[in-house]
This record gives C-alpha cells, sequence and structure tokens, in this order.
C-alpha cells in the first residue's frame, strides 16, 4: 500500500497549495478494471481499534489494502467525510494531533472538515492540515473579509484503467449549519463581527451555486468523474434544514457522480435524482466505524453517474477477527495507552466533598442523590453547561450524572460522594459518562414551567429510596423555584411515561419561578443549554421539541466540565459549592398530610380534614379530635408499593349538606355530581378534600347509619381504617357502604 505516504506526493500537494491550484496526484500505470474508494465518516475519535462492533482505523486500512489485490495499488482511495477529530478524550486532550496522526498511519489520500474539525479553532485546523499526509478539501468555507477560501475546494487523482488514464475529483463540501452549530467566537475576528462564511445564504441557493461553480471548474481542469465528499447528510432533521442536505445538493446541481456522505450518523447506500433527473449513488456509514464503505467507478466512454456503485459494509457483519492491518493497529494501541496515562493527571482541585449517592434504608450508598433533590454536584454540572454557552437556563437530568463506585466518603448531609481532594480528567468522564454533545436552544418561558413540574411529579416527602428512578429530575442553572410534594401533581403521562399535559383543574406544585433575578414570564423566549435527551420529541421532555436551535452541537459535556473548572473557577471547586445539598436552588417543601377525623357529639356525624386550622375551629365548636385516621402521601409498606409504578391519585371530594350539616366523602366524581344534581337532598360541594392514591395496602371503609340522623336528616357516614371498628359498628346499625379508597399508611398499624 502506497497511498500518500511517499515524501514528493506530500511536497507537491503543498506546493499546489500555496500557489492557489487544486492538487493533482500522479497514479502509476496498472491495468485495472476500475477504481475503488474506500471510505469513513464520523469517527468521532471513537471505535479507533478494530472489534466486533466498530472497523477501526486498522481495519478499514486492511479493507483499503485487500482492494488493492483487486483493483491495483494505485486504483485504491482512502476518504474520511469528516468529523474524525473530536467526541473523545483523545480528540480533546491532543486538540486532534492524535487523529490525524492515526488517519496518516491509515494512509487516508483526502478528507472533508465536518463540523467538528473547526471545534479548536481555525488556526489549529490550519495547523492539522499541514501535520496531515492527506488534503483537507471544501469548496464552501470562506473568509468574507479577505475572499480567500479556506481550504482548497477539491483535488485531482489520476488512475490508470485497462491502459487509460481517468481523472477522479474529489469536491468537498461543509454543512453551513458549521457556522451555527460550533462556538460563535471561532468564525469571529477581534472585535466579535463574524468573517467566515458557508455559502449557507439564500435557502440553499448559494450552496448549490458554489457546489456548482466547484463541479465545472473541476471537470475544466480534467476531470471524468466528480466524486462529492459531502458532510451534509441525505435527511433532514431538527438540526440539519431540508435545504442543507446532499439531497437537495444532488437535487440542484449536475455532474456529482457519486456522494461520500457524513453528519447525520445514519448507514445508507441509495441513489438520488441530480438536477438532469439522473440517478447519484450516496453513502453513508453510521459514527465510531460502525462500517465503512466502498464506492467504485466502472469507466466507460461516457462517463457518468451510471458508472458508480458503492456498498456499506458493517462491521458486526463480518466475521471475527475483522482483519487488520498490524502497523496501523499497533500505532492506535500506543495513543490509547498514551491517552489513558494523561487522563489520570490532575486537571484540577475540590476543596469541598461532591455529593453523589444517597442512603438506601440501611444507610448505605445505594441510589443517586441527584435523581430526587439538588447536589452541589447537579449545581456544578448545570453551572459548567450554562458557562460555556452563555445560556439564560442549563438542565441536566439527574440520571445523567454519574461517578465512580469509589466515591462514597459520607458527606454532612448525609449523602456520600468525593472527598476533596484533586480532580482528574478521567473524574469528569465519570461524571458526564454518555458523553452527550450540548446544545444551545430558545424555549418559552411557559415550556421551561412545564418542565419543572414533570421534573418534580413523582417526589414525595418521604424523600425515601423509592424515588431512586427519577432519572428525569433535573438539576438547574440560572433558575430557582419551589415544590410543594406534598399535594398531588398535575402532569398528565403520556403512554411511555413521559410528560403530556398539564391538568388546568389541579393546582401546581412549582411556584415563585425565577430566571437570574426576574420572575419567569410564561411568554418570553429564553436560552437553555442542556442535552440531547431532554429535547427528544419522544422523551420525558417532549415539550421542548419544538424549540429552536442555536448551538445544537456545541462540544462534549464532560469536556465544559473541565473547561468551566479552569477557566471560571480558576482551577478550583470552592466555598460556593460548600453545602452537599447544593445552593438552594430547589426549593422543596411538603410534609405527609394528615388525615384528621372529628366526631361531634351532638349530631353524631363524622368528618374528615387535612385543614389544622379547620380542626381548631370545629373543636371549639363541640366536635371531638379522634385523631390522625392515615396519612397521605407517606411511606407505604406494601411490596408493591404504589410510588414505583407511577402511582397516580384521585380526589376524594368532600359534600355539605345544608339542611343536616352532614359531611360525605366520595372518590366518586358521578356520585359528587349526582348528590348535588339533587338540589331538594340539600348536598353541595366543599370541594377537595385531600388526595388519595388508586392503590395501596390500607382501606379505608365508608359507612353508613340511616338512624343517627344530625337535626332530622338523612344519616350520619363515617369513615375507617380499622376492620374492628367497621365490624363491631357494622352491629350497632351501620351498613357497611364499601371501601371508599385506600390510604398510604393508617397510623398506628
Amino acid at each position: 500500500m502506497n497511498r500518500h505516504r511517499h515524501p514528493f506526493v506530500l511536497a507537491a500537494l503543498f506546493a499546489a497549495l500555496l500557489v492557489g491550484l487544486a492538487p493533482v496526484v500522479a497514479r502509476a500505470d496498472e491495468p485495472n478494471s476500475g477504481i475503488a474508494i474506500i471510505h469513513s465518516n464520523d469517527v468521532h475519535c471513537g471505535g479507533l481499534a478494530t472489534s466486533a462492533s466498530a472497523i477501526g482505523y486498522a481495519g478499514i486500512a486492511q479493507a483499503a489494502t485487500d482492494a488493492e489485490a483487486l483493483f491495483g495499488e494505485d486504483n485504491v482511495t482512502l476518504v474520511d467525510a469528516g468529523d474524525a477529530i473530536q467526541g473523545q478524550p483523545i480528540g480533546t486532550i491532543s486538540t486532534g494531533a492524535d487523529l490525524v496522526d492515526l488517519m496518516n498511519a491509515a494512509a487516508y489520500d483526502v478528507a472533508v472538515p465536518g463540523n467538528h474539525e473547526f471545534d479548536y479553532g481555525i488556526p489549529r485546523l490550519q495547523e492539522l492540515a499541514k501535520m496531515a499526509s492527506y488534503p483537507y478539501v471544501s469548496c464552501n468555507v470562506v473568509n468574507t473579509q479577505t475572499g480567500e477560501a479556506l481550504f482548497e475546494p477539491y483535488t485531482l487523482m489520476t488512475y490508470s484503467v485497462d491502459g487509460q488514464e481517468v481523472t477522479v475529483a474529489y469536491v468537498g463540501i461543509t454543512t453551513p449549519t458549521t457556522l451555527t452549530s460550533e462556538a460563535p467566537s471561532i468564525f469571529q475576528d477581534a472585535s466579535g463581527a463574524t468573517i467566515y462564511s458557508f455559502y449557507g445564504e439564500d435557502d440553499g441557493q448559494a450552496l448549490y451555486a458554489q457546489v456548482q461553480k466547484s463541479v465545472d471548474a473541476a471537470e475544466a481542469a480534467g476531470a471524468d468523474y466528480v466524486i462529492a465528499i459531502a458532510h451534509l447528510g441525505k435527511d433532514a432533521t431538527s438540526t440539519v434544514p431540508a435545504c442543507y442536505t446532499s439531497t437537495a445538493v444532488v437535487a440542484n446541481t449536475t455532474g456529482i457522480d457519486g456522494v461520500i456522505d457524513g453528519h447525520t450518523h445514519q448507514v445508507y447506500n441509495t441513489t438520488l435524482p441530480n438536477k438532469d433527473g439522473q440517478q447519484v449513488s450516496v453513502a453513508q456509514c453510521g459514527t465510531q466505524f460502525a462500517a465503512y464503505g466502498k464506492m467504485t467507478i466502472t469507466p466507460d466512454d461516457t462517463p457518468g453517474p451510471e458508472d458508480v456503485t458503492s456498498e456499506v459494509v458493517v462491521a458486526a457483519d463480518l466475521d471475527a477477527p475483522v482483519a487488520e492491518d498490524a502497523t496501523v493497529a499497533s500505532a492506535v494501541a500506543a495513543k490509547q495507552a498514551a491517552v489513558n496515562a494523561e487522563l489520570g493527571q490532575q486537571v484540577g482541585t475540590s476543596e469541598v466533598g461532591l455529593s453523589v449517592y444517597g442512603p438506601n434504608e440501611n444507610g448505605e450508598p445505594w441510589w443517586y442523590a441527584a435523581r430526587m433533590h439538588e447536589t452541589n454536584l447537579g449545581d456544578y454540572v448545570a453551572d459548567a453547561y450554562r458557562a460555556l454557552l452563555d445560556a439564560d437556563v442549563a438542565f441536566i437530568n439527574g440520571g445523567g450524572i454519574r461517578a465512580p463506585q469509589t466515591w462514597v466518603e459520607p458527606l454532612a448531609n448525609g449523602t456520600f460522594g468525593k472527598a476533596p481532594g484533586s480532580m482528574t480528567y478521567q473524574d469528569f468522564i465519570s461524571i458526564n459518562s454518555f458523553a452527550n454533545n450540548l446544545q444551545l436552544v430558545e424555549v418559552s418561558g411557559q415550556d421551561l414551567l412545564d418542565a419543572l413540574e414533570y421534573s418534580v411529579h413523582k417526589l414525595t416527602p418521604a424523600m425515601d429510596d423509592a424515588t431512586e428512578n427519577m432519572g428525569s429530575f433535573l438539576q438547574v442553572s440560572g433558575i430557582t423555584f419551589t415544590a410543594d410534594v406534598s399535594i398531588p401533581s398535575p402532569v398528565k403521562e403520556n403512554a411511555d411515561g413521559g410528560f403530556d399535559s398539564i391538568d388546568p383543574l389541579v393546582t401546581r406544585r412549582v411556584s415563585d419561578v425565577m430566571v437570574g433575578d426576574e420572575p419567569i414570564d410564561a411568554s418570553k423566549t429564553y436560552t437553555l443549554a442542556t442535552i440531547p435527551l431532554l429535547l427528544n420529541a419522544s422523551g420525558d421532555y417532549p415539550m421542548f421539541a419544538d424549540c429552536t436551535y442555536l448551538r445544537p452541537d456545541a462540544g462534549l459535556d464532560y469536556d465544559a466540565l473541565v473547561t468551566y473548572l479552569q477557566d471560571d473557577l480558576h482551577g478550583t471547586i470552592g466555598s460556593a459549592y460548600a453545602n452537599p445539598n447544593g445552593q438552594g436552588r430547589i426549593n422543596l417543601i411538603g410534609t405527609p398530610a394528615t388525615v384528621i377525623r372529628l366526631y361531634n357529639r351532638w349530631s353524631g356525624e363524622h368528618l374528615f380534614t387535612i385543614d389544622v386550622d379547620e380542626v381548631q375551629t370545629l373543636v371549639g365548636l363541640g366536635w371531638t379530635n379522634e385523631g390522625a385516621r392515615f396519612t397521605e402521601y407517606g411511606e407505604s409498606d406494601n411490596p408493591d408499593d404504589p410510588f414505583n409504578e407511577g402511582n397516580e391519585y384521585m380526589p376524594v371530594y368532600r359534600l355539605y349538606n345544608r339542611y343536616n350539616g352532614d359531611h360525605l366523602f366520595t372518590t366518586s366524581t358521578a356520585e359528587a355530581q349526582g348528590l348535588m344534581l339533587l338540589d331538594a337532598n340539600g348536598w353541595v360541594s366543599d370541594g377537595i378534600a385531600f388526595w388519595a392514591p388508586k392503590t395501596s395496602d390500607v382501606p379505608v371503609y365508608r359507612l353508613w347509619n340511616p338512624y343517627m340522623t344530625a337535626n332530622g336528616g338523612a344519616g350520619s357516614h363515617l369513615w375507617t381504617t380499622s376492620e374492628a371498628e367497621k365490624d363491631e359498628l357494622d352491629e350497632l346499625g351501620w351498613d357497611y357502604e364499601d371501601i371508599g379508597w385506600y390510604a398510604v399508611k393508617a397510623i398506628g398499624q
């Protein structure tokens, strides 16, 4: 294999770049039946080593070698369609250099810069391009102040097929969303003015015109075939407008004979119609080396897209072990070993203990504390997101905050976590172990309010480990609020358990919401920094599905944690994060509601209430306090705990009879409405007395006494959780009417 390993070829490439010409790579004559293009995309520093699920650099190098045996040593080209140098610590630590080294080792011939090639800044990208033994090509990145293109628009490679020279142009296209998906400062001058363009104007028309111009120039320079290396993706998504897809580019241009695609992490091998109706082969290979592509050109006397075919080879479909180039495999192993050593080095210090785990029923560290209340580690993570993206608000779900199992130092609030001391890069990777890309979006104040309601909708005052699985509970930055978790939630869940809607007839748990120093405005637009999981239409927070993306791909979450520590906190997590319970952003209030039973010795009536003021008033009017009967929203002894099953609550209506003073409680809306409709009987609504769970283990019996009346009324009702009392009263003339509802836990039982 000799793809671009020769010094004179590299020298010729850079000489061509210096004079502003599209470089021409000469190929030795060797009769053959075609040209093979092996390609990758969106490696994102992952799957570098060959495995059952990843081709790896050694695997794709070997695939190119195998193709040389079929097509000839000089008729195989290795191509990457962008986003190779970012996505894992190996990229961040080396600011891309390690990945360029591995691509050099694998002997890549050409690459397009994806949006993430810009993550480390344009000066660094230019340095990486000089380090590469392959050219980066892109036709649509230009400095608007100087008019100079950042890259050559294409490169020409000449092959010998059956004794005839065939020239192929590789035209690079970088998604115009790069300008908005990366940090704005990358593309600005010292005054903050944007000085780079990706031809993203006019709903794609400027892009199509630039691509067509480059294709025409390549053909004029002698190209028989034009292969677009397009970091675009063929399908529109929430972050990829339809006008910037490869589908749109092909449909609005002519002369492109094949497209090696990237950006959207999809796997496909298909054809798309161009402006003349010709079908053009288009292929993409997913992400992190889950697959590689092979595009074949079989030239004839009338070159066109019909001469180009493609296939995608999925790693999981290959026989194990996947064949690999030993030299490249050794290079990958050496790089990864060096990175692993560097991950253990200190990047900062924490002067405070960071709360991670909450205690189980035995007081042992078990569940993640960030899943049910504010923690100082949750504050830190959310603050890092907000600082990096300069957002109004930041959210991270508690289930997304992890840590090593060794972080179990007892902390002041009864939780467990990391003791004060050094912080390594690996520590931060452990905290945000899912390696999410941060996103900056615009959302409404109403959406933020609804999200907070869902965040706390399953919390109970017991605050026990029954809430462990609430991974959707939000840790926040830039916003504060109070939530009364002793009252039922107004949230209605969808079939998957996510947010569906808010019941307008039920009081919201969340109140006193402040964004910054001002009360939240439901009609106002705010910027939110978060992760893709919380913006997914099919996830727990679908209220954000229609948000406006400002920066849809703003870098890795754990990199933000390191950047915040070093740039904003000057290397030390200090006293601002000293309280394991956090800074008081999430104020959870409410205690289990005790249901008191009162008895009126003059009328024989019983009344239930959770209102302490009402109890005191009625006792002064002759009612006897019979004590607490059961507790709502308390801990259940039932092994089939309803709180673990997404338990819902039902209202217990209290009715009052204006003629005889009797009170009646029912969980049946129909019964309550029916009695109130019988106006002659005198029943009126006293409202909802309290909320009972639909299922639990303590029956609340309802009895009726036709003889014990109040002022000659229709009889008295009594509720009890005591089966013995129920049976005794039954013998004294009380009729057992049924179980009225189920209580969570009876007092004294």
